[in-house]
């Protein structure tokens, strides 16, 4: 008894997602656009889009053999190195001090600025917290 129940009830579900699902398509059919001005326009973008692409390239390749780009650029890796490099003396010396909060106030060519360590070794400058840089 109650499994005759049950299986009318799943093929009852069954015949309902069935529907829906047909119903779903014709949906789907009604929602594409089917006009040839617009499928003239998609073409269009596509060509578009190609060429963005290609004039993209085509700039960057110009790029990378232009020598004042390519010396910003290996001055910028030297710099960043350099940038890690005192960056990690200051881990270092914050890895020496106590386990304590400390905030130091200094004077810079932007304006006073508020150095925070707190315990677990973390400095923040002006409330960011720097990163230790690697």
């Amino acid at each position: 008894m109650i499994q005759d129940k049950i299986v009318i009830t799943l093929k009852d579900l069954h015949n309902l997602q069935e529907e829906l699902k047909a119903l779903k398509k014709s949906v789907r059919e009604e929602e594409k656009i089917k006009d040839e001005e617009y499928e003239k326009l998609r073409k269009m973008a596509k060509e578009l889009r190609a060429q963005i692409k290609d004039f993209e390239e085509q700039w960057e390749r110009d790029l990378f053999e232009d020598d004042n780009y390519n010396k910003l650029r290996e001055m910028r890796t030297l710099k960043e190195e350099e940038v890690a490099g005192v960056s990690e003396k200051l881990f270092d010396i914050v890895d020496g001090l106590p386990p304590k909060m400390h905030e130091i106030k200094m004077d810079t060519e932007e304006g006073q600025v508020r150095v925070q360590i707190n315990p677990d070794m973390k400095v923040f400058l002006n409330g960011k917290e720097e990163k230790r840089r690697m």
